[in-house]
Parts: C-alpha cells; structure tokens; sequence
C-alpha cells in the first residue's frame, strides 16, 4: 500500500535512515520501535508528507488518505466538542446543509417547474450520497468516539477551548478516528489518556479497517494492538512479525545470533593480525601476509547495538501501577 524506496535521512552527522526500502499493507498495524532518538517521529512525519527525506521515495497510491497525530502541541477553539469531533464528517456536513437548503426551496412555489424537477433529482441525488455516507449515524459516531476517549455527556456542550492541554490531544485524536484515514499515523496516542480510555483504544484499533502505524512506550497496548513491530535502528528498519512480547523475544535471540557472530569475527582479525605481525618481514611469508592484509581490509565489522531496557509487566493491572517502560 505505502512503500519507502531508497529512503535516506540524517541531521548533521548523525544519520538516521540510510537508503532503507520498507512498505506497509492496508489493514497491518506496525509498532515502531526504537530508542529515543533513532527516528520514530521522523518517520511518522515523512510518511504524513510533513518531512521530507534526503533522497529516495515515500510511494503512496492516489487517493491515499493520511492522519497524523503528534505527541502534543495541538489545540482548539471556536467550536463545542461535538462540533469540532463532527468536523471529521465536514463533506457529509455539507450534504446535510445542501439537503436543508433544497428541503427550504421546495416548500415555496416560487421555482419554474424545471427548476422544481432539477431540485428533486439533486434532493435524491443528495439524500442517496448522505446514506451511503452513513451520515445518519453521524451524531452516534461521535458521541460513541468521545465516550470512549473519556468526555462525558455534560462535554458534549463546552467550548473546546475550555479543555486542558491533555483533553485537547484527546479531541484532535477522537476527529482522527472519526474520519477513519487510509493510514493512521499516531505518535504516542496514550500519553494523555487513562486506563480506561487506553483499553477502549486498543479494541477500536485492533477493529480499524485500514492501516495504523504507531509509537507507543505501554507495552501492553503495542502487545494488544499490532500485528508487527519495526525496529528503527543502527540506520535501517527491521520487521518482526507478532506483538511487541514476540519481538522482544525474536530480537534477544537476533542479539546473541550476533553477539557469537561478532565474537568469531572479533577472533578472527585477531588471528589474522597476529600473523600479519610475526610474519611482516619474513621473505618466504610475504605472499601469505599480503592475502591477509587483503581479506582484512575487505571485511565490515560487524555492529552491536546498544543494549535496550524492556519492561518485565504486561497485565492491566501491571500497568494501572505504571507498568509501562521506554522501549
């Protein structure tokens, strides 16, 4: 559905992302993982299109529709809560407005007869556009969305401007979920939510008919949620299939896969540069120094990341004491 094509991406010095090819179906939610730092963020604005990479390309189909949710920063005014979550159906909105105004014209008289027969075919052509639309659920869409996120029915009414930082962040998600993207970018989305409101929002993700792709340090959510987990790091991306626990499990075993593999390689220079050494200046040995110095300067050392913490709880309870951990 969206791919990455040669994608590069550094500040400075530090690079980030390096030529790294990597795509994401509709329907998968992938967690990505990594420590502070590596590039979450920068990836999830790159794919909203509010970044751009070095070089290489974010392929994406037409038509493809994008939400974003940053970890803070956004807020709201002018509106009640209900309204400002109703924005999310503003072409539906605008139907129902246009089906109002039609509804008033053909009360009166006035029209010609052609003009009156043009309204109705546009008032059916209006009304079947608004029911496909699901527009009549409108109002239980957002009233379910806000519920689940928290707001009660004494919000509903309030000037959004009259939420706090943390309730804003829920409003701007609630219109994100409401208008039900193509690809749902969100960067660590219960950062302001509570026990309650988390749970809610792992079953409305695990059920979303498209695709997520997320940041989040509750391992419990990521573990209820995705379907994969990739880990930014060391300047690429790496996919493991499974929740958060199997990708803990399946990178530990990656770790020491690698750990042995750097031990052997580490044994190996070393014997190949003691020879180098012993043997430098002995005539009959110099063809045999020679190779060496060759297979060395052609082998890449081998890279250890650094290591990582992980948290050690997963229940619910685990996490209504805090058990949630940077990953």
């Amino acid at each position: 559905m969206i791919q990455l094509t040669g994608l590069s991406k550094s500040f400075g010095d530090r690079v980030l992302l390096d030529s790294v090819t990597w795509q994401i179906d509709d329907r998968e939610r992938v967690g990505l993982s990594g420590p502070n730092g590596a590039g979450k963020t920068t990836l999830l604005k790159m794919l909203a299109g509010l970044d751009e990479a070095d070089s290489g390309q974010v392929v994406k189909p037409a038509g493809l529709t994008i939400g974003y949710l940053p970890q803070d920063g956004l807020a709201h005014s002018g509106n009640t809560l209900r309204e400002e979550a109703s924005l999310a159906f503003k072409p539906l909105l605008d139907i129902r407005d246009e089906i109002a105004a039609l509804e008033d014209r053909l009360g009166h008289d006035e029209a010609s007869q052609e003009e009156h027969e043009a309204m109705l075919t546009r008032y059916a052509e209006l009304q079947d556009a608004f029911r496909r639309g699901e527009g009549y659920s409108i109002d239980l869409k957002v009233t379910t969305v806000l519920r689940g996120l928290g707001f009660s029915d004494d919000d509903l009414d309030k000037p959004t401007e009259t939420f706090s930082g943390g309730w804003q962040m829920r409003i701007a998600l609630a219109r994100l979920l409401l208008g039900r993207p193509g690809l749902l970018l969100l960067d660590e989305p219960t950062n302001h939510l509570d026990l309650e409101a988390r749970n809610w929002l792992e079953e409305y993700l695990s059920a979303y008919p498209h695709a997520v792709i997320l940041v989040s340090h509750d391992r419990f959510f990521l573990d209820a949620v995705v379907t994969r987990i990739t880990e930014i790091g060391m300047r690429t991306l790496t996919d493991y299939v499974g929740n958060y626990s199997a990708y803990v499990r399946e990178r530990d075993a990656r770790m020491e896969r690698l750990r042995q593999q750097k031990r052997e390689q580490d044994e190996e220079i070393e014997r190949m540069q003691a020879f180098i050494n012993r043997f430098r200046y002995q005539a009959t040995k110099a063809s045999q120094v020679q190779s060496r110095i060759k297979m060395l300067d052609k082998i890449v050392p081998i890279e250890i990341p650094p290591e990582r913490s992980v948290c050690t709880s997963i229940s619910r309870s685990a996490r209504r004491a805090g058990g949630w951990c940077w990953n």
